[in-house]
């Protein structure tokens, strides 16, 4: 027994590590492509790239993992099946759980290190990858204006441009606003186009602009009574703007600025954050409901409010108001529908900031599931996998790769959807967060029912022949 836990285990690892660096590494180029625009052209040292693709690499460990030991369990079991070795196992008197049970303990030790690795090591690198990329991203200010929206990153100043020529980089219809002066929009530049560059120092950012005007609301000095004049304007075919770069090279960004984001705390640092949210929430909501009913729209809803929430306060207006001219009448309901509309725009700013609020307390709860749905998934994955090959009895690459595609796809596609579901509040924290395992759990014990009783899955024509008798008996049932 222990020489056939040995041939099993020999066959399964081999397959679970290859699988599991390629997908890694297909998971680093998708990183690659996504944040390509952030690292071209930069002028970027290859120990900064490397270093923040190794804690990219980091973060993709945990959907990496379930993702690679389902595809080996596949491969392992299927090619025992496609050899006629499981069947001369099963002949010799072995069951299929026996077969399996050593694979299942290297899950079970994968899934476990998985949550060791989420919990201690994730965060760490969570933090730094965070701090560097931001660091990366603030490094070549001028590469980061993009067409459409207004860019802040230059400190005193607004930009807008509507389109940008790749090839020529030639910026088209500029705006510039200059809040260096800290009076507001005082002072605006409006230009046909131009161009942005950086010194080969980095210590300036030089914005020439073409065909253009400028405006400048002008004040009179203190002690004139700061009347306001009328703007000044300034018409140009050329100008160049100067901006002072300093600080914007290439500097690590303070850690401490991402380090109380969820993503970089432990379960032991979610659950405290946790508390004090759901404290800092109902704070909030008693203080909020305080000053909204002791608002003077209210005169006398919070004395009712304390006393009975659930109490109405009853008016019989229509006797009331038969007191009144017309004329007091309209002004009495012009009068309410103000103050109505004005305790209606302040319960909105309200609501608010209690959605951010309570999105803070999600995001939280979401991160701490994560640190036990993921690594989950790799006994769920097995589950599936094992009796799965064993059923299709496919070994190689191409069938198993396809089968664990779909099945993961399934359990992304899920997991995805609920936890949007779950940082918006619109599903209960717990069922959502889990649903994907709810959903993908009863696979792997049908799977295990069906390996388990030597039945096969049918490709033939029957199921393709029953699709067509139901198509052509609804088409009969409509006529």
């Amino acid at each position: 027994m222990k020489r056939l836990h040995r041939f099993i285990l020999a066959s399964f690892i081999p397959p679970l590590l290859m699988t599991f660096f390629m997908v890694m590494f297909v998971l680093i180029l998708q990183f690659l492509w996504r944040y390509i625009d952030d690292l071209v052209g930069k002028g970027l040292d290859f120990l900064v790239i490397l270093e923040l693709m190794v804690y990219a690499a980091a973060n993709l460990v945990q959907m990496a993992l379930p993702l690679a030991i389902l595809l080996a369990s596949i491969m392992t079991m299927g090619n025992l099946g496609e050899h006629n070795e499981l069947l001369a196992l099963k002949a010799s008197g072995i069951s299929l759980q026996r077969i399996i049970a050593p694979l299942f303990v290297v899950a079970l030790l994968f899934s476990v290190g998985g949550f060791l690795f989420a919990d201690k090591v994730l965060p760490y690198t969570n933090l730094k990858f965070s701090s560097l990329l931001f660091s990366v991203q603030k490094q070549r200010p001028e590469l980061q204006i993009k067409p459409g929206v207004f860019y802040n990153g230059i400190q005193g100043y607004t930009i807008k441009v509507d389109k940008r020529d790749e090839k020529t980089g030639l910026l088209h219809n500029i705006i510039i606003y200059d809040h260096s002066k800290e009076n507001g929009n005082n002072s605006i530049t409006l230009a046909d186009s131009g161009y942005l560059k950086m010194t080969k120092n980095e210590k300036y950012l030089i914005l020439t602009l073409y065909d253009g005007h400028s405006y400048e609301d002008v004040k009179e000095k203190a002690g004139s009574g700061g009347r306001q004049l009328p703007f000044r304007s300034n018409s140009f075919s050329e100008q160049e703007v100067i901006f002072e770069m300093e600080g914007y090279g290439f500097n690590r960004s303070d850690e401490n600025l991402f380090k109380n984001q969820a993503k970089m705390l432990n379960i032991k640092q979610l659950s405290i954050t946790g508390d004090s949210l759901r404290l800092e929430q109902c704070r909030r909501i008693e203080d909020q409901l305080r000053r909204f009913f002791h608002s003077p729209n209210f005169v006398h809803g919070y004395e009712l409010f304390q006393e009975s929430p659930a109490r109405r306060y009853a008016q019989h207006t229509d006797s009331l108001m038969r007191t009144y001219s017309a004329e007091q009448q309209y002004d009495v309901a012009a009068e309410a529908l103000k103050q109505a509309r004005e305790a209606k725009s302040a319960f909105a700013n309200q609501i608010e900031e209690l959605k951010y609020t309570n999105r803070l307390v999600n995001m939280n709860d979401v991160q701490w599931h994560l640190k036990f749905t993921y690594p989950f998934a790799c006994l769920i994955f097995f589950l599936i996998g094992a009796p799965l090959g064993a059923i299709i009895r496919r070994g190689g690459f191409g069938t198993p790769f396809l089968v664990s595609l779909l099945v993961f796809l399934l359990y992304y596609v899920v997991s995805i959807s609920f936890e949007k579901m779950a940082k918006d509040g619109a599903w209960d924290m717990v069922g959502a967060m889990w649903m994907s395992s709810f959903v993908t759990l009863p696979l792997g014990a049908f799977f295990m029912y069906m390996a388990a009783k030597e039945k096969s899955i049918s490709y033939g024509k029957k199921p393709l022949a029953w699709i067509q008798s139901r198509i052509k008996k609804l088409r009969n049932s409509t006529k």
